[in-house]
């Protein structure tokens, strides 16, 4: 038995990167019978038939998952915006990094094209959450480097909207990704029938990296969020704040004496962050109520 991380699954065969080799495998029958779901990121006992396939006969415990895309053991999530061209949208921002506390996972913000519009206000807002942020060029290649050493040694995903220049940016942090990333970006946006799937590419010594479908719109209900109570949990920089509301039961909606509401007036919290709070607090709450 040797082990290894999934890398790639499609139409039930997985390819698993080892230390020495990268083999195609089937799920063996214990995977099967036990009714096991495999994911990109799984790390995964195999047994090889010594002629480049083999079988996985266990899965290793989880460090952590998301549905969207659907991966395992992610250590960054790395959300990359743009300063400007498109406009940043925070609630759009703040629904990944909701998604990523929610299982939680490490959140990276990466503001690209800082060449156009300095990127100090969005570095602002997402510091004050507690995320670590990266202002950086792809077009210039500023700030790539200080990233790609944050990244060594870790599992990333990449997310952002349409037109932030995720696709330029991993190109210019992996030179070697070029084809592939061009190659995946285009199975993407062929139709809605084409099969999506992650992939993740060995960029370096236990460093591998994911493209993902630009996230342009993230429905609330593919957050993993199903009680709105919840969501005051995903917005790290409330945490300071709790119990120290008038009332108890505060929603941190409008309340007089909410202490998160306090902190917005005295500039402690990005009234973003709050705006985003609210409309996702608000979401959920409609979809359970009419579920």
């Amino acid at each position: 038995m040797i082990e290894g991380v999934i890398i790639k699954e499609k139409n039930g065969l997985y390819t698993v990167w080892t230390d020495t080799e990268t083999v195609q495998c089937r799920a063996g029958s214990r995977i099967r019978k036990g009714g096991i779901r495999l994911l990109a990121g799984d790390r995964v006992e195999v047994e090889p038939n010594g002629d480049g396939s083999g079988f996985i006969t266990a899965a290793l415990p989880r460090q952590n998952h998301l549905t969207r895309p659907h991966v395992a053991n992610v250590g960054a999530f790395v959300i990359v915006v743009a300063a400007t061209s498109p406009a940043p949208y925070p609630y759009n921002i703040d629904k990944l990094t909701v998604m990523a506390e929610k299982a939680g996972i490490e959140t990276v913000i990466a503001i690209n094209k800082c060449d156009l519009l300095k990127g100090d206000d969005l570095r602002g807002i997402y510091e004050k959450a507690g995320y670590k942020c990266f202002e950086l060029s792809a077009a210039r290649g500023a700030g790539v480097d200080s990233l790609r050493d944050y990244l060594q040694g870790k599992t990333a995903v990449f997310a952002g909207a349409s037109g932030v220049g995720k696709s330029s940016l991993l190109n210019v942090l992996y030179p070697t990704l070029n084809a592939e990333t061009g190659e995946l970006s285009k199975k993407i946006v062929r139709g809605k029938n084409t099969t999506r799937h992650t992939e993740f590419f060995a960029v370096g010594q236990n460093t591998f990296i994911a493209d993902t479908p630009g996230f342009t719109m993230l429905d609330e209900d593919k957050l993993g969020i199903t009680d709105k109570e919840k969501v005051f949990d995903c917005f790290p920089e409330f945490e300071k704040y709790f119990g120290e509301c008038r009332f108890r039961g505060c929603t941190h909606l409008k309340e007089d004496g909410c202490a998160v509401l306090a902190a917005v007036k005295d500039g402690q919290v990005p009234p973003s962050r709050h705006e985003s709070y609210v409309k996702l607090y608000n979401a959920i709450a409609a979809i359970n109520r009419y579920s």
